[in-house]
């Protein structure tokens, strides 16, 4: 590693990531790039996780364990640890192409972005699905609807000038584990940043593993994580543009979840009847918003849509 403070800071949060963990280290430390730091958290893994980290003795890793405190506060941690100019998060789950941290510094020294967006590939075993992630413009507002609505809203694919989180007080929100990348990156985006792209597939997302996990379960969450994450989005949501891009969130996380079992249906009737005027708004097709209404309010609510929709034709 060059100097004191390397270019980089890779963090990636571990846990009960025995099948994946070294496929994951070894697209890292095998980078074109030489200079970052790797920091790896094992965040309270009860299978081989740490023994399999332990196997790579490389002056630029930095493992820590801990006890299991839920991926938000070991992002956190890792934030903090971080000593790199630039920082990224890769999932234990996935790997990167051997030339995604030189490609997308040298972006940024082409453009002295504070943040770098490069494309992913979704990977499903047996095929694979390039996901571009060209935000097409440079606009906050318009960026943060693509973000939360169009594009991969995540941390993995986007390199960040790590000054930034320390400069405006940013940090992850403990307790919520499930999107808490996005609500980040909206509050960063709430300041004026430079953001460039770089037209490059660097980032693979393993969904054959994660599909059956809780983080791609959207209703599997205790109804009071999305409570706090929606409620902790509102404050960036003032103008009208927001406003707009927050309603279609919220609108999706109703109709997602309503297709939950019984006993999550009825936690996420909460969430309904806090939001139910973001679903109204949203540009939802006019079925799902029957749905959301049919499930969680009944006839009666459907009947209230039916006559909005009256009143504004």
């Amino acid at each position: 590693m060059g100097g004191i403070s390397p270019e980089i800071s890779v963090i990636v949060a571990a846990y009960n990531a025995e099948r994946s963990i070294a496929r994951c280290l070894e697209s890292i430390l095998g980078q074109s790039l030489r200079d970052f730091e790797l920091i790896v958290l094992n965040d309270g893994s009860t299978d081989a996780t740490q023994a399999v980290i332990d196997r790579y003795d490389d002056p630029r890793l930095r493992s820590v364990v801990q006890q299991n405190c839920g991926v938000a506060l070991t992002r956190q941690r890792g934030l903090e640890m971080a000593q790199g100019r630039f920082s990224i998060f890769v999932d234990a789950d996935d790997w990167i192409e051997a030339d995604m941290l030189e490609g997308m510094l040298r972006r940024q020294e082409e453009t002295d972005a504070d943040m770098v967006i490069c494309d992913l590939v979704e990977e499903f075993g047996d095929r694979r699905v390039r996901k571009p992630q060209d935000p097409g413009t440079a606009d906050p507002e318009t960026l943060q609807w693509k973000l939360l609505n169009e594009l991969h809203a995540g941390m993995v694919n986007k390199l960040i000038r790590h000054s930034l989180y320390r400069q405006f007080g940013l940090s992850f929100l403990g307790g919520v584990n499930c999107c808490e990348d996005q609500l980040l990156l909206l509050r960063l985006l709430s300041h004026p940043l430079q953001v460039a792209y770089v037209e490059k597939a660097y980032y693979h997302y393993d969904k054959s593993i994660n599909a059956a996990s809780i983080t791609n379960r959207w209703h599997a969450r205790p109804v009071g994580e999305w409570l706090r994450l929606l409620e902790a989005m509102e404050p960036y949501m003032t103008s009208s543009d927001h406003q707009k891009a927050f309603d279609t969130y919220a609108a999706r996380r109703i109709y997602d979840a309503s297709y939950a079992s019984g006993k999550e249906q009825a936690d996420y009737r909460l969430i309904y009847f806090r939001y139910r005027d973001c679903l109204k708004r949203s540009p939802l097709p006019l079925k799902q918003k029957l749905v959301c209404h049919l499930r969680y309010a009944g006839g009666g609510g459907v009947i209230r849509l039916l006559r909005q929709i009256r009143t504004q034709a």
